[in-house]
């Protein structure tokens, strides 16, 4: 792919803005869960352990997708394991959304979006990203 070209460009800024996306997700939920919650109505669970961890994990995640942004002409095997991350989270926010409403609050229901699409954006860039 020309790195002058506009679709290389756009990849470039799409794998930045999920970069950063992820990055501050991920920091917000790890220091301000508290707040979120309170600011969504959302009850805090029992130990927010796991929330602690999730919140790391798409931090670190996001971190892994800016090394995707740096050198985005060598990682198309990173850019599939990418598409499995991201659909991996929806996919556990849809099961639950589908099994019983409540259990996935209204947040989780827009992240669990947000990253089926960037899935599908992702998956679309293995195209025009050489092997």
């Amino acid at each position: 792919m020309n790195k002058k070209s506009s679709r290389y460009r756009y990849y470039k800024g799409l794998y930045l803005f999920a970069s950063c996306h992820d990055i501050i997700i991920g920091t917000l939920f790890l220091f301000f869960h508290v707040y979120i919650y309170n600011y969504f109505g959302m009850n805090l669970p029992p130990n927010p352990a796991y929330l602690a961890f999730g919140a790391r994990m798409t931090a670190l995640f996001g971190f892994f997708l800016l090394m995707i942004y740096r050198d985005l002409e060598h990682s198309a095997k990173l850019i599939k394991y990418a598409v499995f991350v991201k659909l991996a989270s929806s996919t556990i926010i849809y099961c639950y959304w589908f099994i019983n409403p409540l259990y996935v609050d209204m947040p989780f229901r827009i992240l669990g979006t947000i990253d089926l699409v960037f899935a599908g954006l992702f998956f679309e860039s293995l195209r025009h990203i050489k092997k």
